[in-house]
């Protein structure tokens, strides 16, 4: 079996595959109004709200799209912060559907501070909403969240839609106290089920804009879906066997409790980080804002990430992602979210070691990372 370091989707525990290969049942069903309220409660600790947390069957972009079209109308005026390949998406989305756009861009490999934030919102003038990315994947970088939603909420009260994908369920994730109104995360990555779902939490004032306005639309309706879920139901057919798996994960996340799962992730990245920087390697991220479940790693010069990717897989069985955008030959993105276990982090670390060792750097440049080969 592969070890799977990607940035998702990733293995399940198989707890979890049981679980979802347990039988389908029907969404209108007793047996699915008892599951789907003890999921939905089940993750309000990893979400920090008590809002409406809103199943969709679709990726993460889907629900990006749900945010955009529930709480945003043509013209509407936006400020995208963006630090990287996913907060451009969440920008294009809000283009998309005619939202009048201005994009405050961070260098790749580093976070937005509330300065940033503050700065550009001043710049920018009255805006309807600010579209956040909690966790870069593109690069490897954790934004502040709790600072930048602070600074916004001091001048503006702009909606705060926020690209939670790769941080709910490995990051401290306090909606309601930060003020957060829409948060977006999906179930293949730190909620260690399988792909399928976007779980989208909604704050009282997202779903009354969501009610008086927005965009319309028919699948996505915040509202329509929201009256579902407080029945026990969903507006249509969701992705069942991914729900009944979800139950599973999200009782072993409850088990071993939200600050121990906080903490096993940043030691995972710390221990991950310190491994490449004594491999002579270097981390994208700035250190202050190294992200819990995705590191970026640049390779040396000459060295491509579609070669480096390939031999992983073809002589270790190891799967990491390239980088995004401009970074995509120049950059391995590794994964450590979810379920995972320290003896695989340390495999990758020596495999990339030897795969590296292979190609036409020479020793000096690559030196062997303490204890792993």
């Amino acid at each position: 079996m592969n070890n799977v370091r990607t940035s998702g989707p990733l293995p399940v525990p198989p707890q979890v595959a049981e679980a979802s290969a347990q039988g389908i049942i029907s969404h209108r069903s007793d047996a699915f109004r008892a599951l789907l309220p003890e999921v939905l409660d089940g993750l309000r600790p990893f979400f920090g709200t008590r809002a409406p947390i809103l199943p969709f069957t679709c990726s993460g972009t889907g629900g990006m799209e749900a945010a955009v079209v529930n709480c945003l109308a043509p013209g509407d005026r936006v400020l995208a912060v963006s630090a990287g390949h996913f907060g451009d998406r969440f920008a294009e989305v809000a283009r998309c559907y005619g939202a009048d756009v201005t994009v405050h861009q961070v260098p790749w490999g580093t976070a937005p501070t509330a300065t940033d934030v503050a700065e550009a919102l001043r710049a920018a003038g009255p805006v309807r909403a600010v579209l956040l990315t909690h966790n870069e994947t593109s690069t490897g970088v954790l934004a502040p969240l709790r600072e930048l939603c602070a600074a916004i909420r001091e001048s503006s009260d702009a909606l705060i839609l926020v690209d939670g994908v790769s941080s709910v369920g490995a990051a401290r994730f306090d909606m309601d106290d930060w003020g957060v109104d829409v948060a977006v995360t999906v179930t293949q990555k730190a909620l260690m089920a399988q792909p399928g779902l976007s779980l989208i939490a909604t704050s009282p004032r997202a779903l009354r804009v969501a009610h008086e306005g927005g965009q319309r639309r028919y699948y996505f309706d915040f509202p329509r879906m929201a009256a579902a879920v407080e029945e026990g139901t969903t507006t249509y057919t969701p992705a069942v066997a991914v729900l009944q798996g979800l139950r599973a994960a999200v009782g072993m996340l409850r088990a071993e409790g939200p600050e121990r799962v906080f903490e096993r992730h940043r030691a995972a990245a710390g221990t991950l980080r310190q491994s490449l920087l004594e491999l002579g390697m270097t981390p994208a991220a700035d250190a202050w804002c190294a992200s819990p479940t995705v590191t970026a790693v640049h390779l040396p010069d000459g060295v491509g990430a579609s070669g480096v990717r390939r031999a992983l897989e073809r002589e270790h069985g190891i799967l990491v992602a390239s980088g995004r955008s401009t970074w995509k030959e120049n950059t391995v993105r590794i994964g450590h979210m979810g379920a995972f276990h320290a003896a695989e982090i340390e495999d990758t670390v020596a495999a990339l070691w030897r795969v590296l060792g292979t190609t036409a750097l020479t020793r000096k440049e690559v030196q062997a990372p303490g204890g792993h080969v």
